[in-house]
């Protein structure tokens, strides 16, 4: 795909960090998989992840996690 952000890059299949903070909460996830310019290094989260991070992250705070970092795990 074409990056949106510098408009001259494309993307291939890679892994971000993703982190999220909420009420006293941070979760790190990492090893996520993602679409990387190859230009600007911007990295695209697919749907389909991003609501399984969520997921996650909603079950991670309800156990009362404070901080935590994870390896992405579909």
């Amino acid at each position: 795909m074409k990056c949106a952000i510098c408009r001259h890059g494309t993307t291939r299949d890679g892994h971000t960090t993703v982190a999220f903070e909420r009420a006293g909460t941070t979760l790190v996830f990492r090893k996520v998989p993602a679409q990387v310019c190859r230009n600007c290094g911007e990295e695209y989260v697919s749907e389909a992840i991003s609501e399984t991070l969520l997921l996650h992250a909603q079950e991670e705070a309800e156990r009362g996690v404070t901080i935590e970092m994870l390896d992405f795990a579909a």
